[in-house]
């Protein structure tokens, strides 16, 4: 009699768990993808926002963009990351067009891209030392969330762009810099469009951006233009 029971009990269950042998395969395959999902997509956003948390960009715990956030999204360039601590910084306050083209030229150039050795007057160095200094700071935050940190800028670049902005003539600086004139203009073409991002921000930081359009302005000049 126990054996009936058992062998009644197993029938009835295989009933009902047969049917459900496509919907048990289906859960399981979206538990799959879910953790494809999670590690593709989401643990990586995650550390950049933990980032963009640390620096008051976003507001990770209360999940929401914070004001700085919103103005830092507007900027569509290379490492927005930097520039929007170069902005929140200060570092753009009092610069001149020449300066503002040497410092996103220092960014916006490949980190290996050689430009020369033309000289750096005091002023462009000194700027570009505080700005490692913000560089070292983020990226010493990257590092500790597992991000990427952003690579080195480029000296030679800043030298050649704060030539081009000093209205230097194109066959002179092609001279000094030793770079395939493809190169400069692709260079300079970064350069200036994002010296243009950063002349949107006329609400939020209006003197910083009536000086990078003036800058961008220089520097997109023929032959570049």
């Amino acid at each position: 009699m126990l054996n009936d029971l058992i062998d009644s009990l197993a029938g009835s269950k295989s009933e009902i768990l047969w049917p459900l042998q496509a919907e048990a395969a289906a859960i399981e395959q979206a538990e799959r993808q879910i953790d494809r999902l999670r590690a593709d997509v989401w643990e990586p956003f995650e550390r950049c926002a933990r980032v963009l948390d640390h620096f008051g960009y976003l507001d990770f715990e209360q999940e929401r963009v914070t004001d700085r956030g919103r103005w830092l999204a507007d900027l569509r360039v290379d490492r927005p990351l930097l520039v929007g601590e170069a902005l929140q910084r200060g570092l753009f306050a009092g610069l001149d067009p020449i300066r503002a083209a040497a410092l996103i030229a220092a960014l916006a150039a490949d980190e290996d891209r050689d430009y020369g050795e033309l000289e750096l007057d005091d002023a462009i160095v000194s700027l570009l030392a505080k700005f490692e200094e913000i560089a070292f700071d983020v990226s010493t935050e990257e590092w500790k969330q597992g991000v990427e940190a952003a690579p080195e800028i480029n000296f030679s670049a800043a030298a050649a762009a704060a030539h081009w902005a000093g209205e230097a003539e194109w066959t002179s600086l092609v001279h000094e810099t030793r770079a395939e004139e493809g190169d400069l203009v692709r260079l300079l073409s970064r350069t200036g469009e994002a010296l243009l991002q950063v002349a949107g921000l006329r609400e939020t930081h209006p003197s910083a951006a009536a000086t990078a359009r003036t800058a961008a302005e220089i520097v997109l000049r023929e032959p570049v233009r």
